[in-house]
């Protein structure tokens, strides 16, 4: 995936993770988090221009929603809300 916009077939499930109206669920987010894993390690420009601070603060929220999966709790409102928006950086480039 060279080009800044992301396939059909994921951008879809991102979109539908952003809805907060939308239960998030431990297979979504391992989906998610697997996908995250996978963009950053290839380099993704959508993160590229991200300043320091914005990436700490979305290695922060990927760590909390893995620990959350390892002790399997339910996220948090405030958990939840970090998780989308994080994700939200992700379709910024349509």
């Amino acid at each position: 995936m060279d080009n800044k916009r992301l396939a059909p077939q994921i951008e879809q499930p991102l979109r539908h993770l952003l809805d907060p109206s939308y239960p998030l669920c431990r297979e979504d987010v391992l989906w998610a988090l697997g996908f995250i894993k996978k963009k950053v390690a290839d380099g993704a420009p959508e993160w590229s221009g991200l300043d320091r601070p914005q990436l700490l603060a979305h290695f922060a929220c990927f760590a909390d929603m893995a620990l959350l999966l390892l002790h399997r709790r339910s996220p948090s409102n405030q958990e939840t809300e970090c998780f989308r928006a994080m994700l939200s950086e992700l379709l910024k480039h349509d």
